[in-house]
């Protein structure tokens, strides 16, 4: 292995990327077991994702219900910065439902892989896709003589020939649609496959193409970075990766990533990160891991003394961007890993000045109160401390 080459890495050095964001949080979000939103909910997190600047939103499905065309209509009248999109079949009382609820376009999708078209079609493989394509280039006929933006999009098109890919998005492009959508239905894909199926489809269309992409093997973030990093137009993902079985690639994962690690100059305001995220997790029900990358409770706290010193005299010692820019703050748990570093330190915070040693002796008789390997908040050590003083 070449690890000079890895030394000379220099992320920061790529090339501004040219990209939108249609979130799917309320749609693919909500198809996750036991989650629905009422509408005043959808309306809250969509009113908070325009907020952060997110371009479009799939707002639903309009002809899943009367409640479904409620959310939508009541997130459309609100007059938002965003398009809202609400997905289709490929038939027009699915674009009809859609357009009553007052949206700026549609997105139309059909499957496309082999295992897909055979169990939900038939057999004859290439006669039923040859039939599912030109009832989509119909329905993408329909919808732009409404006057809807159009995207068109391919259901498990991971699984499917590039080519066949290629083909099909292609005659979708001629018909009118204004997006070309692939999706990674089953978290097929990796990094690597992800950068040059992109780069086949954005080399050869004119319009722009976009990636959603599943995690059912924890790699939908990276894989939808490797998408934009070739080319895509767009990505859709949701807000603390929430969907079907594993879940999407993370929204504000793949935003920080590319700010962070790839120098992006991103529209976003991240600060609405925290609260976006906390209130998808509080009306979804679906309680985030504590140790969620960017959003988790775990994700800016430290404990173990050797990092609290270190972080103590530089935060880059054990973060590499301020939680302040996702809305957060980093917090100090004074654990069993503690050292009397730290808790001078505090003390110090505080206005008791302590020598080292002093400091050990009060942390050592802090450890000894029990045996349960209590961890202490910052204003614990202080209230102990003052009792420990009048001893």
């Amino acid at each position: 292995m070449n690890y000079e080459a890895y030394d000379n890495m220099n992320l920061n050095s790529h090339e501004q990327l040219r990209f939108f964001v249609c979130d799917t949080t309320l749609r693919d979000g909500e198809q996750v077991n036991g989650v629905n939103y009422s509408p005043e909910q959808k309306l809250e997190i969509a009113m908070l994702l325009d907020k952060m600047g997110v371009e479009s939103i799939d707002a639903g499905f309009a002809a899943t219900s009367k409640r479904e065309r409620d959310a939508i209509r009541l997130i459309s009248e609100a007059k938002l910065n965003m398009r809202i999109m609400s997905m289709c079949r490929v038939v027009k009382e699915d674009v009809d439902y859609a357009i009553s609820c007052g949206v700026d376009g549609v997105i139309l999708f059909i499957p496309s892989s082999d295992t897909h078209i055979k169990a939900k079609f038939g057999p004859d493989i290439i006669k039923e896709r040859e039939k599912i394509v030109e009832k989509a280039l119909n329905s993408i006929k329909y919808a732009k003589e409404k006057g809807l933006f159009v995207e068109f999009g391919l259901e498990d098109s991971s699984r499917t020939n590039v080519d066949i890919v290629l083909e099909i998005l292609a005659k979708a492009e001629e018909a009118g649609a204004d997006l070309l959508g692939t999706t990674d239905t089953v978290g097929w894909m990796t990094p690597e496959r992800t950068y040059a199926f992109i780069k086949k489809l954005v080399d050869n269309l004119n319009r722009p193409v976009g990636i959603h992409c599943h995690n059912d093997l924890g790699l939908a973030t990276a894989n939808t970075i490797a998408g934009l990093l070739a080319g895509a137009g767009y990505c859709s993902p949701t807000v603390n990766g929430i969907g079907e079985r594993a879940g999407n690639a993370s929204l504000e994962e793949v935003i920080m990533t590319l700010k962070v690690l790839y120098g992006q100059n991103l529209k976003y305001d991240t600060k609405v990160i925290s609260e976006l995220s906390s209130t998808v997790e509080r009306y979804s029900g679906v309680n985030m891991d504590i140790l969620k990358p960017v959003i988790g409770r775990n994700a800016y706290t430290h404990e173990s003394g050797i990092h609290i010193h270190g972080m103590l005299k530089d935060t880059n010692t054990y973060e590499i961007f301020d939680p302040e820019m996702v809305g957060k703050s980093r917090e100090y748990i004074i654990g069993k890993h503690a050292g009397k570093n730290t808790i001078q330190h505090f003390l110090a915070k505080h206005g008791y000045e302590v020598t080292l040693e002093e400091a050990g002796e009060f942390w050592n008789t802090l450890k000894d109160r029990d045996c349960n390997d209590e961890s202490f908040t910052e204003n614990d050590v202080i209230k102990f401390y003052k009792e420990y003083r009048e001893k």
